[in-house]
């Protein structure tokens, strides 16, 4: 990853089974692959399958908010890239944009709260291990120059006149 760039996290098709009565990808279809872009998140951060297994480690999603913007039809190529706009000893707070293949337009955004846990023991929120620490902050740090997403952090609303 270069400097004051999204991370690559996911290249997929839109799927058949992704279709919905409209012809386009439905609404579900789009946290499936927004959920699939933060497994790859994981393996970035040093919480992959065998860290997981080994140390009990693992991500737990506690909100999601999509925002879509245009349909995507059946086959076309979706590409989804990572802005980590905060995070602290237990927590991060990510923007992920979908678009149609890499550089194509905007298709689709979420932000997601994750939260740190350790299941070796229970289930309990915990530290990040040291080594998902460090690519967290070095992530933060290459992405330090990024502007804010305006639409991050909006809940939702009907505007009033």
């Amino acid at each position: 990853m270069h400097h004051g760039q999204l991370l690559h996290l996911l290249d997929t098709k839109v799927a058949a089974e992704w279709l919905d009565y409209n012809g386009h990808m439905n609404d579900a279809a789009y946290a499936i692959v927004f959920s699939r872009s933060i497994d790859t998140l994981m393996d970035r951060i040093h919480l992959d399958a065998a860290a997981r297994k080994a140390t009990g480690y693992t991500i737990y999603t506690m909100q999601a908010m999509l925002h879509y913007v245009k349909e995507a039809k059946h086959d076309a190529p979706l590409t989804v890239r990572a802005h980590l706009l905060e995070h602290d000893a237990k927590r991060i707070r990510i923007w992920l944009e979908m678009t149609e293949g890499l550089g194509g337009a905007k298709l689709a955004m979420s932000e997601q709260l994750l939260l740190s846990v350790d299941q070796s023991d229970g289930v309990r929120v915990a530290p990040w291990l040291p080594e998902t620490a460090a690519a967290l902050d070095a992530l933060a740090k290459a992405q330090g120059g990024l502007a804010h997403p305006e639409e991050a952090g909006r809940g939702i609303a009907l505007k009033r006149r």
